[in-house]
């Protein structure tokens, strides 16, 4: 019978310490799902903020949400210049007034696997001696400092205009007011000092005082410029360097040649974007070009009719598409 109890004890305790076990690991383990609650207007969204903290919590189901947020939940607040990180008790806010939204969700991100997971310390495998040195009290950890987390890069920043576009040439000597219409595309990188690439078609045609001819432009800009923005507005003008192919055939003439010419010159503008969102915007603009070697146009057989514009004026109106 004593045996019997003994054995009975035995198991008990053993039974005792692999629940007590079990419970150390679960609360040291982060938890099975969170979700990330925002605005999707916001910057960072809430689907960016996830995006990176499922890599830094695989075992855990992220979900991003818009809405109310609940206590156990990871709340993310866009405050303009800063934005705010709440989760668990614990809040953080980050000051950046460049609105970098990429960086801004790898910080919120950090700052939530941290407080979800944080790191251990593994104990030494012999115990210290005992000293008679008194060991200060480890603070609680709402008391503790906000981890900061690691210095970054920031990530390039890249977007892409489509803008129709409406260009008008004065008259001059023997040509008519001239005006074309087409559709441009720019790539432009960064923000603040920035490189610009532009290019597109239009169609459009010459008048002179005998002979009308239909054209195409293909034009190619480089430009660098500077552009600011606020939460919602952004300015900018830019400068550089302009090439255009030219292609001309005389309209209802019998003997008529389509040709093909390279025109050089310069080109200067100012733009407006208003964003609807961190990846939308509406894009206005107004251009000058001055092409100072005007091409003679020769039309057989009437010979040279007249030269092409020299200078143009123009305006366009589209859509901005922001990439990370």
């Amino acid at each position: 019978m004593k045996q019997c109890r003994a054995i009975c004890l035995g198991r008990g305790v053993a039974l005792l310490a692999g629940v007590v076990l079990l419970a150390a690991a679960a609360a040291a383990a982060p938890p099975l799902s969170v979700r990330m609650v925002g605005d999707d207007s916001a910057c960072p969204t809430p689907a960016q903020v996830v995006t990176v903290l499922r890599r830094l919590l695989p075992r855990t189901k992220v979900t991003a949400e818009t809405g109310q947020a609940t206590s156990v939940d990871a709340l993310i607040a866009d405050e303009g210049s800063q934005y705010r990180v709440t989760i668990g008790g614990q809040e953080r806010s980050f000051v950046d007034g460049a609105r970098q939204c990429a960086e801004r969700a790898r910080h919120a991100a950090v700052f939530v696997a941290l407080v979800l997971d944080p790191p251990t310390i593994p104990e030494p495998a012999e115990p210290a001696p005992a000293s008679s040195a008194v060991i200060p009290a480890v603070p609680p950890l709402s008391e503790r400092p906000a981890p900061q987390p690691p210095a970054q890069k920031p990530s390039p920043s890249l977007d892409l205009t489509l803008a129709p576009i409406l260009q008008m040439a004065p008259a001059a000597g023997d040509r008519h007011a001239a005006v074309a219409a087409g559709l441009m595309a720019w790539a432009r990188a960064k923000r603040g000092f920035h490189l610009a690439l532009g290019t597109g078609v239009l169609r459009g045609s010459l008048h002179f005082e005998d002979v009308v001819a239909d054209a195409w432009w293909v034009p190619i800009h480089v430009a660098a410029g500077f552009n600011f923005r606020t939460d919602r507005w952004e300015g900018g003008a830019e400068i550089g360097p302009s090439a255009t192919i030219l292609s001309a055939l005389g309209r209802d003439l019998e003997r008529a040649e389509s040709q093909v010419r390279l025109e050089w010159g310069g080109r200067a503008a100012g733009f407006s974007r208003f964003w609807f969102s961190s990846n939308f915007a509406l894009y206005l603009a107004a251009e000058v070009l001055v092409r100072p070697s005007a091409y003679a146009m020769i039309i057989e057989p009437g010979g040279r009719v007249g030269f092409t514009p020299a200078l143009w004026l123009g305006g366009s109106t589209g859509v901005t598409f922001k990439l990370e």
